[in-house]
């Protein structure tokens, strides 16, 4: 299972991830952080052409996972719908708690989802039970 966590910078997307992995723990599911994937590439170019290079790099990285027999937590601002409606993901999850980032850039450019995610966090309140749906979900995998 390849799941996308997407928001504003600054919304809470690795906080997320990092409580699902807490959760289900790394025999379960490997995190991908932009900002880890984005220095191991050495790659800190925000234009649309490096943007679109980094929603590539970070759903191929999954894509392997996959091939590999592993899920994947990835989670990156994605700003652009065509990258979240890639078929590659099995979850979306729009961390929707902010009305802007501290980055104007990424505010201009961040579009609203065409598609409706899996879910979608408004405050940090409703956390825990999402994070219990999608830990239940990633345990239960061969069961559904």
């Amino acid at each position: 299972m390849n799941i996308l966590i997407y928001g504003l910078p600054t919304s809470g997307k690795t906080t997320f991830a990092e409580k699902l992995v807490k959760k289900v723990g790394t025999s379960v599911i490997r995190h991908l952080n932009a900002d880890k994937v984005r220095e191991s590439f050495g790659d800190w170019e925000f234009s649309p052409e490096g943007r679109q290079r980094q929603a590539l790099r970070m759903s191929a990285i999954a894509k392997m996972n996959s091939v590999d027999g592993f899920n994947s937590i990835v989670d990156f601002v994605c700003p652009f719908n065509v990258y979240r409606e890639m078929p590659i993901w099995d979850m979306t999850i729009w961390v929707n708690t902010i009305c802007e980032s501290p980055y104007e850039d990424t505010n201009k450019i961040f579009e609203e989802p065409k598609k409706e995610p899996t879910y979608t966090i408004f405050n940090w309140e409703e956390v825990d039970d999402i994070i219990e749906e999608v830990a239940y979900k990633l345990l239960n995998q061969e069961e559904e």
